[in-house]
């Protein structure tokens, strides 16, 4: 259609220098962002693995977008206290949390009246590493592969017993989930961290646990554990040799340990979209490849959308396996 001179070529003029005009603060905001030091929460103490991968992927952003990122440790009631911190910061994109998978997925399925809705509370930014958990048992365990340890929990009227690091932790989750694919009897025996649990899966006080990548292969390597299988749908670039629960016949098995980087609902979309561009930048470094495989972690990347959606499904999936399985938090 033709414009009508000259006053229409005027409007027009007018409403685009308008439309630009109202573009420019959301242009030069994300521009200008950050103008001061962000804040990165980990739920946990110093020295794990959510730190470390908080800490690797905080130095990268701060080279690259000149402004400091701090880590800082708000540990406590399962993640809860600096989930909820972050749940009620300011939402400007100066306080971030590098959420885990319990904190986003079981929590909400364990714990009645918890203090932050992970879907609400939160926008996802992205994925910044995954690991496979890792199905161990003694070394002494006449069971070399899944289909033997299955067997050997049904020869056995009281079936077997698996450690975790505590009640309601991933790993006793992956553990229940296991029992109930395979159809076997299996009794939880939960202690107050890895470290006794995996001492006694040594000495063979307990017969199998699911275990993180970083904490076991030392033990599997050195002989005094045996690795029958990981718990993610691809095999570990750590253990290529293993098999995946999957390829052993437990077709919809699919569990890992994951950190995602979160920011408080509302924080402007040019922001996150900023951020993701950013941690998806830093995860594709070698040197952050490195530095992760270090502490038996993959880097990942995600959109914003699909760490959102995974956050959903896997709050489904805890949940119906809490009720089921009666977990309570402890």
């Amino acid at each position: 259609m033709k414009l009508d001179p000259p006053l229409t070529r005027r409007a027009a003029c007018m409403i685009g220098v308008a439309a630009l005009g109202a573009m420019a603060p959301f242009a030069s905001f994300a521009q200008a962002y950050p103008a001061k030091p962000v804040k990165v929460i980990v739920t946990y103490a110093p020295g794990g693995a959510n730190d470390i991968t908080a800490r690797i992927y905080s130095q990268i952003l701060a080279e690259r977008l000149k402004q400091p990122f701090v880590v800082e440790n708000r540990p406590g009631a399962s993640g809860i206290t600096g989930t909820t911190f972050a749940a009620k910061s300011d939402p400007d994109g100066y306080t971030l949390l590098l959420g885990a998978g319990g904190t986003m997925t079981i929590n909400p399925g364990l714990f009645t009246n918890l203090s932050y809705d992970p879907l609400k509370d939160f926008v996802a930014v992205g994925l910044a590493s995954r690991s496979p958990l890792v199905m161990v048992v003694p070394a002494s365990l006449p069971v070399r592969n899944v289909a033997e340890l299955i067997a050997y929990a049904k020869a056995r009227p009281e079936g077997i017993t698996f450690a975790s690091p505590g009640a309601g932790t991933p790993l006793h989750l992956a553990g229940e989930l296991f029992s109930r694919q395979a159809r076997i009897k299996a009794l939880h025996v939960p202690y107050k961290g890895s470290s006794p649990a995996i001492t006694d899966l040594i000495a063979a006080r307990v017969d199998l646990m699911f275990d993180a990548a970083n904490s076991s292969i030392p033990f599997v390597r050195s002989g005094k554990l045996r690795s029958l299988a990981v718990t993610t749908s691809k095999r570990s670039d750590q253990l290529p040799d293993v098999p995946t629960l999957q390829e052993e016949g437990l077709k919809d098995f699919d569990v890992s340990s994951w950190f995602g980087l979160f920011a408080p609902a509302n924080t402007p979309r040019e922001i996150v979209t900023l951020l993701n561009a950013e941690l998806a930048t830093a995860a594709a470094m070698p040197e952050t490849k490195n530095r992760l495989a270090q502490i038996g972690l993959e880097a990942t990347t995600s959109s914003s959308k699909e760490l959102h959606d995974m956050v959903k499904r896997e709050q489904v999936k805890w949940k119906e396996l809490i009720e089921q399985a009666n977990i309570k938090a402890q």
